[in-house]
């Protein structure tokens, strides 16, 4: 297939992508509204207007939030797209035949590219085949006032991509942000043509009036009438000058309801706003006059609250805000849905001297305060800022590790007690950071989930793994099967099956050398789901095993469900059972358990030999543990494959 060519050049002083077509691509359709679309694009005045802060913020935000390196706030015009706001890319427009957000605009729901060298619609773009090497693409559409499609937030990868449900949200979430702005810009422009025409005509009450409503639309939230993030900022601003005179503390509080969207999904979106203004009266039911309460997001409210200071009554106040909130939805079935909300706060001035600051520390602190479970209350500090920061940086530098080779695997074995020979090994990430040295999978770990990574550092681990166990086989090291960690994103959320029948079959391996560990908690999420994908991969020829098992009891009932060969008995168990009778009952318990349904029984974390006395009399199968080795390099474990596997150890 030719290659499509293109280059970059200056328009107007603009820089821009250029491209000449050689062979067939999708050109993205046209909306049936197309002149009705423009004429609300070009209604917005954006298009060619100059660079504006609060665009470029959401940008940032879009990019940090969902991990990519390029957010982009797209317009599609007639024959171009122009970039009002761009994080992470060069040029101001693209041809709009090129676009993906011409596609993006077609339909109301977000169009999301995993990996665009596979879709037929973008495969051989310019944008796709040359630079910027476009891999993944997410947009949402963004509306007109008069609810056109005019444009999109979107965020852009040079690798393929998943895009969770959560993350989806968070990209939704932003481009009303940005929707907003564009309307209050378009109510703004039009307050002042309205206060223009009531100074040339005083007397005539309509103007007046119409310049009053529009004043009051851009300054309040239609659902529920309350301020919106603007007038909020706004409030914020012009009140520190006497919070400072008269050192006033005030209390700044994030107020974010937990599992919203479940609501929306469950009883639709007129529950979901009729719940939204419920829970605003029951919010201004419990506030002071003084107090000011605004809506800045779909499920996001912020409370100002004048005079607290000090922490434990702020907490008490917020204890009762939180209270308002809370409530339980019927469902047709008969069932509920519990709606409970996470709470953020700053305290003006320890926490912050400005609106941004203010806002933005509560607004991590209800980041935290999710984190946690939600139903929480969480005050921002310094030491959350830099954990914060600490995290970030982190996950920037793990981004960069894998193409650095930062990465790698060690070998632990797992002995079986019948003989003591070398029954298998398992898998173990690790990571060298050039400034820091090893850092503890506890730590990266769950960063690397929370930011995306994991799957695509859980494909490098199993297709690494693989091919090592190709490479012993080749140098004739003797083989025994490999025990690779799946991580829930990457068993539920990914194509997994495929994945891993590619692996195997390019490897060449033999049904059973490869094992697949799950962890009980996974194992039970959607448990129709995961039997299902578990009995495909058990089809490929795969050996699955339920990991840390014993810290999730709630599984024991879908045990005999689920097409799995071996437990796991998780390592806090191993390390008191000789000295806890409650921790021995449960390994001797889980035990037998286990060996009723023909499962076998792996003990990880064994260091001691009264550990080891105890399994062995308790019949466990396996055991791994420092007390026969320590993880292994490649080189090292394959010596001691040659020395011990099939022997005893």
């Amino acid at each position: 297939m030719p290659a499509l060519q293109f280059g970059r050049t200056w328009q107007n002083g603009r820089k821009s992508i250029r491209f000449r077509q050689e062979n067939t691509m999708q050109i993205p359709d046209l909306p049936v509204d197309e002149a009705r679309r423009l004429t609300a694009l070009h209604a917005t005045r954006l298009l060619g207007s100059a660079p504006e802060e609060a665009f470029d913020r959401i940008t940032r935000m879009a990019a940090r939030l969902l991990h990519t390196p390029t957010a982009l706030v797209s317009l599609v015009d007639k024959d171009v797209q122009w970039f009002k706001s761009r994080c992470g890319f060069e040029a101001t427009e693209t041809a709009r035949d090129i676009s993906f957000c011409g596609h993006a605009i077609l339909d109301h729901e977000p169009l999301v590219v995993g990996d665009a060298t596979r879709d037929p619609r973008f495969c051989d773009n310019p944008l796709v085949t040359g630079e910027p090497h476009v891999r993944f693409y997410a947009g949402v559409p963004l509306y007109s006032v008069d609810r056109m499609p005019i444009g999109t937030l979107c965020v852009l990868d040079t690798v393929p991509r998943h895009l969770g449900g959560e993350d989806l949200d968070i990209l939704r979430d932003l481009a009303r942000m940005v929707e907003q702005l564009i309307h209050h810009r378009q109510l703004a422009t039009a307050a002042q043509a309205l206060y223009s025409h009531v100074l040339l005509d005083a007397a005539n009450p309509e103007l007046s009036a119409a310049a009053g409503q529009v004043e009051f639309l851009l300054n309040h939230d239609q659902l529920t009438g309350l301020s919106n993030r603007q007038a909020l900022t706004r409030t914020i601003g012009k009140s520190l000058a006497e919070w400072r005179s008269q050192g006033t503390p005030t209390l700044v509080a994030t107020i974010n309801l937990d599992k919203f969207k479940r609501l929306n999904e469950l009883l639709g979106h007129h529950a979901g706003d009729q719940a939204l203004v419920s829970i605003t009266w029951s919010l201004q039911s419990v506030l002071r006059p003084e107090d000011q309460l605004a809506r800045i997001g779909n499920d996001e409210f912020v409370v100002l609250l004048p005079g607290l200071g000090d922490d434990s009554v702020a907490r008490d106040r917020l204890r009762q805000i939180m209270q308002a909130v809370h409530r339980e939805f019927k469902t047709p079935g008969g069932g509920a849905i519990p709606l409970t909300c996470s709470i953020g706060y700053a305290i003006y001035p320890h926490d912050g001297d400005s609106a941004d600051v203010l806002l933005n520390n509560a607004t991590l602190a209800t980041r935290r305060a999710k984190l946690m479970g939600g139903g929480q209350i969480q005050h921002f500090s310094e030491e959350l800022k830099q954990a914060f920061n600490r995290k970030m940086t982190m996950e920037g530098q793990l981004r960069a590790a894998l193409d650095h080779k930062e990465l790698f695997l060690m070998y632990q074995p797992k002995i079986a007690l019948k003989d003591g020979s070398v029954a298998g090994l398992e898998v173990l990430l690790r990571w060298r950071h050039p400034k820091h040295g090893l850092i503890s999978p506890v730590e990266f770990i769950p960063v690397a989930e929370e930011a995306g990574l994991i799957v695509e550092i859980g494909e490098w681990v199993l297709k690494s793994a693989v091919d090592q166990c190709r490479t012993w086989r080749t140098a004739g090291v003797p083989q025994v099967p490999v025990a690779v960690n799946l991580s829930a994103r990457q068993f539920h959320r990914t194509d997994i099956v495929g994945c891993v029948a590619t692996v195997v079959r390019d490897a060449g391996l033999a049904p059973g050398d490869l094992e697949l560990e799950l962890t009980e908690s996974m194992s039970v999420q959607c448990p129709e789901r995961s039997a299902d994908l578990m009995g495909r991969l058990r089809a490929l020829g795969c050996t699955l095993s339920i990991d840390d098992f014993g810290t999730g009891y709630s599984s024991l009932s879908y045990l005999k469900r689920l097409p799995v060969d071996k437990l796991k008995i998780d390592r806090s168990f191993v390390q008191d059972m000789h000295q806890s009778a409650d921790s021995m009952a449960m390994v001797k318990a889980i035990i037998a358990m286990a060996h009723s349904l023909r499962l076998e029984v792996i003990a990880e974390g064994v260091e001691l030999q009264e550990q080891l006395d105890g399994l062995r009399a308790a019949g466990c199968d396996q055991i791994q543990g420092f007390y026969y080795s320590k993880p292994l390099s490649a080189d090292d474990c394959a010596a001691y494959l040659r020395e011990h596997a099939a022997r005893p150890a």
